[in-house]
C-alpha cells in the first residue's frame, strides 16, 4: 500500500511539474509574439497615475519621482524589447531542460522512497521475528 501511495504521489507531482512547465512555455511563446506590440509601452508607463486608494498613502511628489524613474529606464526597456525574440529562443530550451532535470529528480525521489519503505519493512520483520520465543523441540 505504501508503494502505491508513494508512486501515486510522485505521478501527481510529475503531472503538476509538467503542467507548470507547459504553462511557462506557453507564456514565453505568447510574450514572444506580443513583444512587437509592446514597443511603446515603456514610454506610457511613466504617465500612469497611481490609484486613488494608493495616492492617499503616498508622500507628496512620489508620483512625479516614479514617473521620472520610469522615464529614465525607457532606453533600457526598449533595448530589451528588441532583443526579446533572441532571448526567448534561448529560454524555451532552458525551460524544458529544467523540466527534465526536475522530472528525473522526482523519479529518483520515488525510487528512494521505495527503497526506504523496503528497508523499513525488512527491519520491522526482523525485529518482530527476534521478539518471538524459540520453538519447543
Amino acid at each position: 500500500m505504501f508503494y502505491t501511495i508513494t508512486w501515486l504521489l510522485m505521478a501527481l507531482l510529475l503531472a503538476l511539474w509538467s503542467v507548470a512547465a507547459w504553462v511557462l512555455h506557453a507564456l514565453v511563446q505568447w510574450s514572444g509574439t506580443q513583444s512587437g506590440t509592446l514597443s511603446g509601452l515603456p514610454a506610457q508607463m511613466g504617465t500612469l497615475p497611481a490609484p486613488d486608494w494608493l495616492s492617499f498613502w503616498l508622500p507628496l511628489g512620489a508620483q512625479e519621482s516614479w514617473s521620472a524613474a520610469l522615464t529614465s529606464f525607457n532606453p533600457l526597456f526598449e533595448s530589451l524589447l528588441t532583443f526579446a525574440p533572441a532571448l526567448l529562443a534561448l529560454l524555451v530550451p532552458a525551460i524544458w531542460l529544467v523540466w527534465a532535470i526536475g522530472a528525473v529528480l522526482l523519479v529518483a525521489l520515488g525510487v528512494g522512497l521505495t527503497v526506504l519503505i523496503r528497508l523499513a519493512r525488512s527491519r520491522l520483520q526482523t525485529t518482530s521475528g527476534a521478539g518471538r520465543a524459540p520453538a519447543a523441540q
